[in-house]
């Protein structure tokens, strides 16, 4: 079965971004079903102990603020664009991203940014 992230067609473990969460009592990534997000397998990811410390490095680098509002509470990293890696038929890891393609928002204004825009695409 071919993965749409690369770390899975390597040889790794972690889900797909689009797949359904794992079954009930089995782990993946580490992580227990019970503590992934409800948006998905690509919850699983946010786990990952890389991308804590991406986005630990982000956030710091904003101030440990929302770059729009100055909010500091429900603090997200952003993706600015995605990156389709053609060859490997993957997305990239969310950790993988060049720092200058991640900000730090608020729930509030990553939730509007999100229903008034499409995040693009870059198929590399």
């Amino acid at each position: 079965m071919k993965y749409r992230y690369s770390a899975v067609n390597a040889g790794g473990k972690p889900p797909g971004r689009y797949r359904m969460a794992p079954a009930a009592g089995s782990v993946a990534a580490g992580v227990l079903p019970e503590e992934v997000p409800a948006h998905g397998t690509y919850g699983v990811l946010l786990f990952d102990p890389r991308w804590k410390a991406k986005r630990a490095e982000i956030v710091s680098r904003d101030g440990n603020a929302c770059v729009i509002c100055r909010g500091e509470d429900e603090l997200q990293v952003h993706h600015r664009q995605y990156h389709f890696i053609l060859v490997a038929g993957a997305f990239k890891m969310p950790w993988d991203y060049e720092d200058h393609l991640l900000i730090t928002l608020c729930r509030s204004c990553h939730q509007r940014g999100h229903s008034k825009f499409k995040v693009p695409t870059l198929n590399l």
